[in-house]
């Protein structure tokens, strides 16, 4: 029963990295696709590419800062019911809300839904085991730092987006790279070129980042 269990545990992980990839793709191959810049079929696969790069090539860094959070007796006994119960548990709820932001077309973050599902586990377990008070057993100090890179990366990213944007407005006299792509027709190959380049990177950058919470479970 332990390996069917294991198996099932693995399977769920996978399914999760899974959902995680076409959830989160769209991302990365937006901007390249909205222009004309590549082909979609062309673009996702060469995302793809740079997301396993990046997997491979990471560091682990982000995969212990999210162990850090799960309670400490259920990852010492994680090979128990209670240990299999967790990560069933947490990764189910994952890929279901993963799942359904993908069928409305909600650009979620699946680092919030995982780490929010790890956080209900903590909590769930703190309730169902005797002798813990609610609450006991989250390493609240590393969920205080983790939710604060997550509420504070989005307002990062938003302006110096704008900054860059008002920037290139400013010493870039061309309007027409400023308005819709007309359709089927690519941008000046310079744009071409930024606009894989800033693809690649930021695949690599998911794939070394966002990769590694598959890390976790298998």
């Amino acid at each position: 029963m332990e390996y069917l269990f294991l198996a099932l545990a693995l399977g769920l992980a996978l399914s999760f990295e899974f959902v995680n990839g076409f959830h989160d793709t769209a991302n990365a191959v937006a901007t390249v696709i909205y222009t004309n810049t590549l082909k979609p079929n062309i673009a996702v696969v060469w995302s793809g590419c740079w997301n396993l790069i990046g997997v491979l090539t990471s560091s682990g860094a982000v995969a212990f800062g999210i162990i850090a959070l799960l309670p400490v007796e259920l990852v010492l006994n994680v090979g128990s019911s209670a240990g299999f119960a967790m990560v069933f548990a947490l990764l189910i709820s994952a890929i279901m809300w993963n799942l359904g932001t993908w069928y409305l077309g909600l650009p979620a973050s699946s680092s919030h839904t995982l780490i929010g599902s790890i956080m209900g586990v903590g909590l769930a377990n703190s309730m169902l085991s005797k002798g813990h008070v609610f609450g006991e057993g989250v390493n609240w100090a590393k969920t205080q730092e983790v939710f604060t890179s997550l509420l504070v990366s989005p307002i990062i990213g938003f302006t110096c987006a704008a900054l860059l944007l008002l920037l290139a407005k400013i010493l870039i006299k061309r309007p027409e790279l400023y308005h819709a792509p007309d359709h089927g027709k690519a941008p000046p190959p310079w744009i071409r070129g930024l606009l894989i380049l800033t693809c690649t990177g930021v695949s690599f950058a998911h794939g070394s980042n966002d990769g590694q919470k598959g890390m976790v479970w298998v």
